[in-house]
């Protein structure tokens, strides 16, 4: 039955899913991404149809978490964990935005364009990712729930 099992690459995470606090979790990624060469991503991880994301947490056992659940995801590892959006965003138009989430917390950072020219805009941007959304903040890089933003405020908007 080995034979029929597919290794994963173990990857840390910053898990933040209300009312807890952050936790960092253990994802898993497979050596294969279903919707582009290379290693998978948390992101591709992220658009699966599956309700729930197994994780493990520091004492080894294994957590089911709902995805719908999860307010933002701090990737500690970007370069390992999300190469492929980092390679996307080189050359993209950058926007500053501040998010407001439904749990009354806010994040301030940077999204990238990655939409099709013409639907470049901070509006076009939200509007066309499902799930969840690149952001960079000082701190790091975060994949958000979109479901959980009650707004988004434009800081500054590159003009395409």
């Amino acid at each position: 039955m080995e034979s029929y099992k597919i290794p994963k690459e173990k990857k840390t995470v910053l898990l933040k899913v209300p009312p807890g606090v952050p936790e960092e979790r253990i994802l898993f990624l497979s050596p294969f991404a279903d919707s582009h060469q290379g290693r998978e991503t948390l992101s591709d991880l992220l658009q699966k149809k599956e309700t729930f994301l197994p994780v493990l947490e520091k004492n080894n056992s294994l957590l089911l978490v709902r995805k719908e659940s999860i307010l933002w995801i701090e990737i500690l590892e970007p370069e390992e964990t999300e190469w492929y959006y980092l390679e996307m965003r080189n050359g993209a138009p950058k926007s500053k935005i501040l998010i407001e989430f439904s749990t009354g917390d806010s994040m301030e950072g940077y999204i990238y364009a990655l939409t099709p020219e013409g639907d470049r805009r901070v509006s076009d941007i939200v509007n066309l990712t499902i799930g969840f959304l690149h952001i960079e903040t000082r701190e790091g890089l975060y994949l958000i729930n979109l479901s959980k933003v009650n707004s988004v405020r434009i800081l500054e908007e590159d003009s395409d």
